[in-house]
């Protein structure tokens, strides 16, 4: 029997556009001498191919099992429909009109393809630092609108060269459609300049120019893809201390980009996982424990374990450390602390000129700012720290599908946005802490792009229930423009909410689900500032505080934030155990009559109170001896982390059994002023620092166990943790080990940022549901059972 001809039309949705899906598409239909045709549209591709019935159903079987590597199918629709007796196939010119999913994908690492041909003498490329092609390169910091075309970029003011529209336009070439494509003679230019800008060396002379300066040790703008980086060897005190200087970042660490992985094993200790990731086109920074002999200066991350190590990114990287001297190089953002990046040539000689000595510089405009992303090396495989550059716009998934488009505006440190609509929820890349006015003016800059993108403008907002927050204060401005409606959600129920829907475990009506949230501080519905807590949500939007950890007084407000041993010494008051206050180091750094003072002004009872976890480990970092304030967010609770890692593998750890579940108030707490006096008892006793940081880790977690245990209802098997203290891998081990022998299976941020940067998806997730069930999100005394 003859085979009888058919039509297929399919639907494609996902990251389909910009990836070199069309030419795979042209590629396999005519392999298989099939007619028909594939477009970009406003919600992915469209194809419709036409031959035999069979070998049309091959052509579906083999466009999902040979995509692209920077393709990912989230839709996947076929029907067959009428022949139309077409006789060749077609790649058709990209339909306009309004989006529903399709975006641009992620800038990408630069591809193996590329190096290689950077690396040949005879390839018209070899050392061009802008060579790329539909598997790597720019794709979301350079594009102005959509859909993803060159002429909407800001490569449309570089012409193609014959050779360059040539590979452009050929459906069987891997530059097909690659809206970067150029070569030397028709792609951007470089040169680098001195901090007056003047021009000193331009081409292959300007990245000479730049190893020789860093090589002798001074500081160079380098301007990547999504905004400016500044860079000076790694491997010696000086460059780093007169960056850290000129930064005005005392103490935070740099990460360091190395030129091959092996380079990066020499300094850091990674798994498979890490490194496979390294190497992928998304790129990041891992965050990794140093080894031991790592030729690396002690001032890239001081009193730290981790140093965060990365590859080149794109072709100007790798050109960078093409004969370079120094095996690593410091690569951190181009700005003065907490302000954004920055992104032109002008905005850089001007904001800081004070700080690079050199500035290599490109006419190819970024459009978009956008960090390196960072994850964190952890037992349960990489965890996200930051999600930015190669994620950024990806969407994640929503547990319904919104009825309507929805805004979330994000917290006050380590701020996203997030726009949910339908069931996708498209988070922004980091925007940082909100404390200066040009961080708040990036922040509406990613809102406006994220709206744009998806020609949305959303009159319901998402914000974080804390009023004094500028994210909060511009979604109540853009409700009130907009003549919508503002969904006010708790900080903690955020990041449950994220964790949860990040795994597909957001509870359904009738469903519930058990949280533990775990950072530094939140606004509490009563006023207090949260931020240890255990959480049960139902699948109405019903939810209640379960437990929590004992508050802390703070002395001196929120200079008692900056200021851990302040916490320190008013848990030392409470516990009774002040009189051991000179035989701990926490006297070293702070003279025992002031820690006098401020424990008897703690048993007053005037101060704000603060049950956050992040308190509570930065004041028994403080009791250590290990810093007495921040410089940044969480330093004294990293330090204690480095400590008692080191000291879990030649220390006993131990659990200390005379701190138990307290019930002195509504709701069962875990003892912080407990926990802090066992160690104390220990430290006057002469046991070693490390252990006892390591058995206060230990404590906590068999504590926070026995806490859920307590108070998660029967019919809950998965237990959520999210919140910043939970990038701490000791914690992560921890709960993950004692939770699961508990009999719960343990879930963590793993793809979104456990900290602040997940609260906007955690919010978009809340208010979609509420929208989608018509109901309200409610804290509640009832059971939820």
């Amino acid at each position: 029997m003859t085979d009888p001809r058919a039509r297929l039309r399919i639907r494609c949705s996902g990251a389909v556009q910009g990836v070199g899906f069309r030419p795979t598409v042209h590629r396999i239909a005519t392999e298989l001498e099939l007619t028909g045709f594939v477009v970009n549209d406003p919600d992915g591709v469209a194809i419709e191919v036409e031959g035999r019935k069979a070998t049309v159903a091959r052509f579906a079987d083999r466009l999902r099992s040979e995509l692209p590597p920077l393709a990912r199918l989230d839709g996947f629709e076929a029907d067959f429909v009428a022949p139309q007796g077409s006789t060749e196939f077609a790649v058709i010119v990209s339909r306009e009109g309004r989006r529903a999913r399709a975006l641009v994908p992620p800038d990408a690492a630069l591809c193996d393809d590329c190096r290689r041909e950077m690396l040949d003498r005879a390839d018209r490329r070899h050392h061009y630092p802008f060579t790329t092609c539909t598997n790597c390169g720019p794709r979301f910091t350079l594009v102005r609108h959509l859909p993803y075309d060159r002429d909407k970029t800001s490569m449309s003011c570089f012409p193609l060269c014959a050779e360059c529209r040539r590979e452009y336009t050929d459906p069987a070439d891997r530059r097909f459609h690659a809206e970067p494509v150029c070569c030397p003679s028709c792609g951007p230019r470089l040169w680098l300049t001195s901090a007056d800008g003047s021009v000193l060396a331009e081409h292959a002379d300007a990245l000479s120019a730049a190893r020789v300066a860093l090589g002798e040790g001074r500081v160079v703008a380098v301007k990547g893809l999504g905004g400016f980086q500044l860079a000076c060897r790694a491997d010696t005190d000086g460059p780093v201390v007169e960056l850290r200087r000129r930064k005005r970042r005392l103490t935070k660490p740099f990460a360091v980009m190395v030129g091959s992985l092996a380079e990066a094993r020499a300094l850091v200790d990674l798994t498979v996982q890490d490194e496979n990731l390294m190497r992928s086109s998304r790129s990041p920074i891992v965050l990794a424990p140093r080894r031991e002999n790592a030729r690396l200066s002690d001032q890239v991350a001081p009193g730290i374990e981790d140093v965060g190590v990365l590859l080149p990114t794109t072709p100007m990287h790798v050109e960078l450390f093409d004969n370079l001297e120094p095996s690593g190089l410091v690569m951190t953002s181009a700005n003065l602390s907490e302000e954004p990046i920055c992104r032109s040539n002008r905005e850089a000689l001007e904001r800081l000129a004070e700080i690079a000595d050199l500035f290599l510089l490109h006419d190819r405009d970024v459009v978009r700012r956008t960090d390196d992303s960072v994850v964190r090396s952890t037992p349960i495989g990489p965890i996200t720290v930051r999600r930015a550059r190669g994620w950024v716009p990806e969407p994640l998934p929503l547990p319904v599908s919104a009825p309507e488009p929805i805004l979330a505006t994000g917290g006050h440190l380590q701020v996203t946005a997030c726009v949910a609509t339908g069931d996708q929820a498209f988070p922004s890349q980091h925007v940082g802490d909100l404390d200066s006015e040009a961080a708040r003016l990036f922040h509406r800059e990613v809102i406006a792009g994220l709206q744009d993108f998806l020609e949305v403008t959303p009159t319901t907002v998402a914000a974080d229930a804390h009023p004094d927050y500028p994210s909060s204060w511009l979604a109540r401005e853009l409700v009130d423009e907009r003549h919508g409606r503002l969904i006010d959600v708790q900080h903690h129920l955020a990041h449950a909410a994220a964790v949860l829907a990040e795994h597909g475990r957001f509870p359904r009506p009738g469903e519930v689900a058990m949280a533990i949230s775990l950072d530094g501080t939140g606004w509490g519905p009563d006023g207090t500032a949260w931020g240890g807590e255990w959480l049960g949500l139902d699948g109405h939007l019903r939810w209640q505080r379960l437990a929590h950890l004992e508050p802390l007084p703070l002395v001196g407000g929120e200079r008692a934030v900056r200021e851990p041993w302040r916490v320190a010494a008013a848990a030392l008051g409470l516990a009774g155990v002040d009189d051991l206050t000179e035989r701990i180091p926490l006297a070293g750094l702070i003279p025992t009559e002031r820690l006098a003072e401020t424990a008897r002004l703690a048993a007053e009872g005037t101060w704000p109170l603060a049950s956050g976890a992040g308190r509570l480990f930065e004041a028994f970092g403080a009791v250590l001896g290990l810093t007495a304030s921040n410089d940044w967010e969480g330093e004294a609770a990293v330090r204690l982390e480095t400590v008692a890692s080191t000291a879990a593998a030649t220390h006993t750890v131990m659990v200390w059994p005379e701190v138990e579940i307290a019930h002195d108030g509504p709701l069962p707490q875990l003892p912080s002023v407990a926990l802090i006096a066992a160690g104390v008892r220990r430290l006057a006793e002469g046991a070693p620092i490390g252990e006892v940081a390591a058995s206060f880790h230990a404590t906590f977690c068999a504590l926070a166990a026995e806490l859920t245990c307590r108070v998660t209802p029967d019919e809950v098997t998965a237990v959520a943790a999210g919140g910043g203290c939970m990038v701490n891998r000791l914690l992560i081990a921890g709960l993950d080990r004692s939770l699961g022998s508990a009999g719960y299976e343990p879930l963590f941020a793993i793809s979104v940022p456990p900290g602040d940067g997940g609260l906007s998806y955690g919010q978009a997730v809340l208010a979609a549901v509420s929208a989608a069930l018509d109901v309200e999100i409610e804290q509640t005394g009832d059971s939820l059972r």
